[in-house]
């Protein structure tokens, strides 16, 4: 299961969006032009071809875009709530650890926080292929050292039943890191974006196309649907990007996790260092 990546910046894309779609209604213009200069009785009032094609492409476009558009929303979602449930995990796992003799649960605390840290992905993050191996290596270095912290704070004087419940608020951390990468790895294929491409192209290609041909010119009508196609297109992208782009899955939660545990960690170092009455 891989994390999945974006190697071309988001204000790319939307640029390209921008440009790509009124060009391509403009050269429907332009060719619809040519074709009535070349044969204008083809082209009489009444004998205007294309009409049931083009509906049928305009349909199956708002299938392929409404699709779509509803599976990217779902990834969000389980992005946005694996997130939060790896925070709260984090902090259960931190405050069962509390149970524990200090001298044993203390280091298993502090890996926690190092792990947790590992985990907030910093704002601005690009998620090209080399930034998401660097920050999965980073959290898989901190995340190898929770278990064996585990097994040296679970010594035979621990009771039993404190020694299950601090176990298992650690799995449920290392089962909260696979539920996140499952929810990352979803994206739309190279082929599904190729497809709704074209058929938005096509789309506006033919439109600007059948104006030509009816002698009419290329109203703002036509520019107005393209940047509506354009606007739908960079929402899908933008919600298929977890970390880039117009909105982003929050790290708040996280933020809040590693943030309660410095604060009860540091306040216990100062509980240590205070002098006894």
């Amino acid at each position: 299961m891989s994390i999945a990546s974006h190697s071309i910046p988001f204000g790319l894309i939307l640029l390209i969006f921008l440009l790509a779609l009124p060009a391509c209604a403009f050269a429907g213009f332009r060719f619809g032009s040519h074709e009535l200069r070349q044969n204008p009785s083809s082209y009489a009032e009444g004998k205007m071809p294309g009409e049931a094609s083009l509906g049928a492409l305009l349909a199956l476009l708002g299938l392929l875009l409404g699709f779509t558009f509803s599976a990217v929303l779902n990834w969000r979602e389980a992005s946005v709530s694996a997130v939060v449930e790896e925070a709260a995990a984090l902090g259960t796992a931190f405050l069962r650890a509390d149970l524990l003799p200090e001298a044993e649960g203390r280091p298993l605390q502090q890996a926690l926080l190092g792990y947790a840290r590992t985990r907030v992905v910093p704002q601005g993050y690009r998620p090209t292929r080399e930034n998401i191996d660097a920050f999965v290596a980073r959290s898989t270095e901190a995340q190898a050292a929770l278990w064996p912290a585990t097994m040296a704070a679970l010594t035979p004087e621990v009771p039993a039943p404190v020694a299950t419940y601090v176990a298992g608020g650690i799995t449920e951390v290392l089962d909260a890191h696979s539920r996140r990468v499952a929810a990352a790895s979803k994206s739309i294929t190279s082929g599904i974006w190729m497809l709704l491409t074209f058929a938005a192209g096509s789309g506006v290609f033919i439109i600007g196309n059948r104006a030509a041909l009816q002698g009419r010119r290329l109203s703002w009508r036509t520019l107005v649907f393209s940047l509506v196609l354009t606007a739908v297109l960079v929402t899908i992208e933008d919600l298929s990007r977890a970390s880039d782009g117009f909105t982003v899955v929050p790290q708040t939660p996280l933020i809040a996790a590693v943030a309660d545990m410095e604060g009860a960690l540091g306040a216990a170092a100062l509980a240590s260092a205070a002098p006894s009455p």
